[in-house]
């Protein structure tokens, strides 16, 4: 698996908000939104032997393994990576941008999916493979970043669009005031949850937290 970084930290949103993980950073995206804070694994990054790598991640003391990116679906060793260190006893999050089929990820237990649902300012809105929507279950869940009212706007007509109850996620855009997010869903009465960025409040942005 071609991978950017490995580090410890804890997770900086969604339902898991504050859980500790070990975080496997892949290398590659297919995708090139405009606020992304980790641009850094388009390009690079080193092969790891996927054997070590499942090793690696089954032994550490957290319970919970993020599997992140760029865009880890680009992996061809991802599912076989999810599913051994489920069996070892792990959880794995498994963050994706929602462009590429999660189906192969739906039968894994003790997994759950951050589905990253691009808003207008990423410059990446058309890439969600809508067909995600229907495979998620329970423990997965969706986010929007939002930067502006058009994203706002954008989220909210996505979520009353919605056939099924899905826990989903606002996350102003890292920098902005969350104050009109909060104050507008509260207005619209939406069955969201609006969170920040927790491990940017801690230690900034830089990579490897």
């Amino acid at each position: 698996m071609r991978i950017t970084e490995k580090f410890h930290s804890i997770q900086g949103e969604g339902p898991l908000t504050g859980v500790p993980m070990y975080f496997v950073r892949t290398n590659r995206c297919n995708l090139r939104c405009s606020w992304c804070d980790s641009a850094y694994t388009f390009t690079g990054g080193h092969d790891e032997p996927l054997g070590g790598l499942i090793a690696e991640a089954a032994n550490v003391w957290e319970d919970w393994i993020c599997l992140t990116g760029g865009e880890p679906l680009l992996q061809a060793d991802a599912p076989r990576f999810v599913k051994s260190v489920t069996d070892s006893g792990k959880h794995v999050l498994i963050e994706t941008g929602g462009s590429l089929s999660v189906q192969p990820y739906i039968g894994i237990p003790h997994t759950a999916i951050d589905m990253d649902v691009k808003t207008p300012s990423s410059g990446e809105a058309d890439s969600l493979r809508r067909e995600n929507i229907d495979l998620l279950r329970e423990s997965d869940y969706l986010k929007f970043v939002i930067k502006d009212v058009t994203d706002y706007n954008y989220s909210r007509n996505f979520v009353i669009s919605l056939k099924s109850v899905i826990t989903t996620i606002f996350q102003p855009c890292f920098g902005i005031d969350a104050r009109w997010i909060v104050e507008a869903v509260i207005r619209d009465r939406l069955p969201v949850r609006v969170m920040g960025q927790y491990h940017k409040a801690i230690w900034g942005e830089i990579p490897g937290v």
